[in-house]
């Protein structure tokens, strides 16, 4: 029987020695940067289904709203978290997630912008899968925290 418990400790320290050097996981934070790779996506499929006419931008002005503050509310959230933890382990990857949720909201905003201010350029469709990959990586850091 001693055995028994020296394998189940065995065991249980080094998974709650993970737990030390990541953040918890929240909810809240991987649903918002869910919900703004769907109004990524959005705008994608629009550019395509009108191809070859071109976007407007008030077509898609909804999606860029959407996804900016959905991912201005992950940040907020995300952002709280290297405070808290300040002296853990934990608090490096906590900064590198917010981090990476600043360049999402960064790289939505320069996208937003320059649509604006030019319209729908030919490789218009390729600049937003980049901006939806680059989100996609905050997206899966904090998915990766379940």
């Amino acid at each position: 029987m001693p055995k028994h418990y020296l394998l189940l400790l065995a065991v249980t320290i080094p998974l709650d020695g993970c737990a030390i050097f990541a953040p918890a996981y929240n909810e809240a934070v991987y649903t918002k940067l869910e919900g703004a790779h769907s109004s990524l996506t959005k705008i994608e499929t629009a550019l395509g289904t009108k191809a070859p006419q071109r976007t407007r931008y008030r077509d898609v002005e909804p999606y860029y709203i959407e996804a900016l503050a959905m991912v201005k509310d992950a940040g907020e959230i995300a952002g709280q978290r290297p405070a808290y933890l300040q002296g853990k382990p934990s608090a490096r990857a906590a900064q590198l997630l917010a981090d990476n949720i600043e360049r999402c909201r960064q790289s939505i905003e320069l996208s937003r912008a320059a649509f604006e201010e030019n319209g729908q350029q030919p490789n218009e469709a390729d600049n937003i899968s980049i901006v939806r990959n680059t989100c996609g990586i905050a997206r899966t850091m904090e998915g990766s925290l379940k």
